[in-house]
This record gives structure tokens, C-alpha cells and sequence, in this order.
């Protein structure tokens, strides 16, 4: 990545191989959207902190596909994702600052850095950016060009760098569609009500009316003593609302008709801010029911983790391992807002049919791990899910269940039933 021809900074220095230069002339087919800001919202900021702390419970996962299957990877890209993209952020900071962009911009923007010879990705730098452009050169390559916040320099790297996630995409080629300019009339009604609350406070307190001066007195001189009583009585720190006058002076009170507050009118307006990004007030406070977070995660939190999925996979695969079906997925624990009558009823199910281990249903009703408790039992006497034909058929194979296992064998049935055991009572007595 260059800036205007000379390398400078960290961004630079990682991409100090990519050593096309672009100057500040673009072509008229580039996009361009100056980055307006909805940051200083109170209304848009609670909204984009609701949505990001889920974003940022998603779970990244590498999936590799081998003569077994699709197996989950623990490799070094995986290891990357799932702890710390970029050295200032962990993955929830990471994926949190991606969709605060999203909700606040509708484009997010996040640089992957490489190696010397780009065989392996050191880090993805998210990028708060003043403008950017995205465009094609001469030779048909995309490239994003930003101001960077951090640094306030001038960057140029290729679009292929960079994981680029929208919201509302249906106007322009490369962008999504900003919420400034769609969401302008309802926020400036809504602050011009916050205004009309503010201006019935500051007036709560502060006297309103006339002076009446006994003497004679031309134009200046009344404006001065008008002037005069103002300063001293008629503002904030006069609190009491009392004025000291003497008898050449006769001030006659005006009462003032307080308007009523448009609560209403707010609420509709707050409101339609809320539908815009698919929430509503229980996202906000975190009272949603079962029901209602699994319409919330499909409407809103699902959407973006497809998006991530997809940017990632094709951004840092290679086209062979993307050939191969190998994938970067994120996933979410949908049972995290469930009561726990629901967790137990389909957590119980998928433990009796040996789909998961006694330490993940442990975890799953808040408790903690226990020894031995990583296997899979089922339902026939609760053995391991591995062990079902040893049971049913015998050691050597022959019908019956007389056949006795090995002594190690029937060591780690024994402390499996164990575990399994203290759960259950574990479970039963509340904890």
C-alpha cells in the first residue's frame, strides 16, 4: 500500500511489496461517500451498542474439509480469528467495531495485513476512515482508497485486501446506502423536541414580564434599566425566581403558558428510528423473550454473520481451498437468551442421543466442567456413543452383552458413568 507514491506508517510498511502507484486523479466510475456520522446520536448510539455486543458474541470458525469431512480447524488462521484479529483487539472488539461501522456508516471496512511474501495473514485492521473511494484503474483492478482517521494520511491498497462489509446495499456498485440522508427528518425532530424540553426547563425558573419606571426617561436610558434588572434577575443563577426592585421601578409579571411536551410525537419518531435497524425498546434493555431473540437474531445479527462468512472465506482462502469446500463460518449460541426450562428441555434431548458432551450441557445450565465429563453418552445405559456396538454385540464381536470388556475399557466406563452420575444429581439438587 502506498500513500501518494511514498511508503509511511505501519499500513504502509506491511504492504511495502505492493508497489503500484496511484495518484489522487480517480476515474469517474469510482464511488465516493463522504463519511457522514450518526456518532453523537444518543438514540442511533444505544441502538448500534445493542447490535454490535451481539455481533460480537459470534463465534468465528475455520472449516476445513478432509477424506472425513467438514471438520473445525484449529490452525493458525483459526487461531487468529478466534483470539486476536489485530494486535490492539481481541474478536469480540474486533467483530464489535465492525458492526458499530455498519450500524453507524452502513460500510465497514477492516485492511488485512500479510507477510513479506503474502503467504500468511499477520493481522485484519479494522479502519475508521474521514472519505474513501473505491474504483478501477486502467487495468480493470478494484481499489479502495481511504483517509485514514488514525493518521489522517492518504492509503491506496487493492479491494481484494480488504474485508468490506454493507448494510441497505441496493443503489451503488460497491456501497451500501448511508442512514445519514434516510434517517435525517426523523432524528432532527426528534432533537428539535429535545429542544423544545430544554428551552421549557431553562425557563422553569426565570422571570417573564415588563418594567414599569415612574420617572421620565428617554429610549436608552429604559433600555439600560431593562438592561440592568435582566442581567441581575432573569437568568440561570437567579434559582428562586425573585427580584429586589425599588419604587421608581414597578414590574409587572407576564405568566407564561407552558407548552405541552410532544411525547407522542418522540415516541413515534424514536420509534421509527428502531424499525430502520430492526430493533425495538426490549433489544435495547435486554428483555427479549425466547421467541423474540430468535426473531431478532434472524432479522439483524444472522444477515451480518452471513456477511462475514462470505467476506472472509473469499478474502483469505485461496481459490484451491475454497475449491476443496473448505469455509470461514460464524455462529452464535441461540440458546444464550433462552430460560433455563428451555435450555434443559433441548439440551436433555441432544445429551440423550449422544450430540453433546456432559461438560458442554453443564455449560449450557451454568455450571462448570468436571473431570471426565468430554464424552458423548446416549440413552441405552448411558455409555460412550463409541462404545454402543462393544456393548450390545460383545468383545469379540458375538451376540450378547456376556462379553466382558478389558479392564482399561471398563475403567473409563466407570468414570464416565460417574460423571454422568454427579451431573444428573448435580442438576437435581440445583447446583
Amino acid at each position: 500500500m502506498r500513500k501518494g507514491g511514498n511508503s509511511t506508517g505501519i499500513i504502509a510498511n506491511v504492504f511495502g511489496a505492493f508497489r503500484a502507484k496511484y495518484r489522487p486523479l480517480l476515474l469517474s466510475r469510482g464511488e465516493y461517500v463522504p463519511t457522514g456520522t450518526l456518532r453523537d446520536n444518543d438514540i442511533v448510539g444505544a441502538i448500534a451498542d445493542a447490535i454490535a455486543k451481539n455481533v460480537g458474541k459470534l463465534q468465528p470458525q475455520v472449516i476445513r474439509k478432509d477424506e472425513k469431512g467438514l471438520t473445525v480447524k484449529n490452525d493458525y488462521l483459526a487461531r487468529l480469528l478466534t483470539l486476536r484479529p489485530c494486535p490492539e483487539m481481541s474478536t469480540y472488539d474486533f467483530l464489535y467495531r465492525i458492526a458499530s461501522d455498519l450500524v453507524y456508516t452502513s460500510n465497514s471496512f477492516s485492511v488485512i495485513f500479510y507477510n513479506e511474501d503474502f503467504t500468511r495473514v499477520t493481522s485484519i485492521q479494522t479502519i475508521t476512515t474521514k472519505s474513501y473511494r473505491i474504483f478501477e484503474d486502467d487495468r480493470h483492478n478494484v481499489l479502495f482508497r481511504f483517509r485514514w482517521d488514525y493518521d489522517g494520511e492518504t492509503y491506496t491498497v487493492p479491494y481484494q485486501n480488504v474485508i468490506h462489509i454493507k448494510a441497505r446495499y441496493n443503489k451503488k456498485r460497491f456501497l451500501g446506502t448511508s442512514p445519514d440522508i434516510e434517517l435525517k427528518r426523523s432524528l432532527d425532530l426528534v432533537e428539535t423536541s429535545g429542544e423544545i424540553i430544554k428551552n421549557m426547563v431553562s425557563r422553569s425558573n426565570s422571570l417573564a414580564g415588563y418594567l414599569k419606571y415612574s420617572n421620565l426617561a428617554d429610549d436608552e436610558e429604559l433600555k439600560k434599566i431593562a438592561r440592568d434588572f435582566q442581567d441581575a434577575y432573569m437568568n440561570k443563577e437567579n434559582a428562586g425566581g425573585i427580584a429586589a426592585i425599588d419604587s421608581t421601578v414597578e414590574f409587572k409579571e407576564i405568566t407564561q403558558r407552558t407548552p405541552n411536551v410532544p411525547t407522542a410525537q418522540i415516541t413515534f419518531l424514536r420509534d421509527n428510528v428502531y424499525r430502520y435497524y430492526g430493533v425495538n425498546e426490549k433489544v435495547l434493555t435486554s428483555t427479549l423473550s425466547d421467541q423474540e431473540w430468535i426473531s431478532f437474531y434472524e432479522n439483524v445479527i444472522e444477515p451480518i454473520a452471513i456477511q462475514l462468512g462470505y467476506e472472509f472465506t473469499f478474502k483469505l482462502l485461496t481459490p484451491r481451498e475454497i475449491g476443496y469446500g473448505n469455509k470461514i463460518e460464524f455462529t452464535a449460541n441461540l440458546l444464550q437468551y433462552a430460560t433455563l426450562q428451555t435450555r434443559d428441555t433441548i439440551g436433555g434431548n441432544m445429551f440423550d442421543r449422544g450430540a453433546m458432551t456432559i461438560n458442554e450441557y453443564r455449560a449450557l445450565m451454568y455450571y462448570g466442567p468436571v473431570e471426565d465429563g468430554d464424552v458423548r453418552m446416549v440413552s441405552l445405559n448411558y455409555v460412550k456413543a463409541g462404545d454402543q456396538s462393544l456393548y450390545q454385540v460383545g468383545q469379540d464381536g458375538q451376540q450378547g452383552g456376556d462379553g466382558e470388556p478389558p479392564p482399561g475399557q471398563q475403567d473409563r466406563q466407570r468414570r464416565a458413568m460417574e460423571a454422568a452420575a454427579r451431573a444428573y444429581f448435580t442438576a437435581m439438587k440445583g447446583g
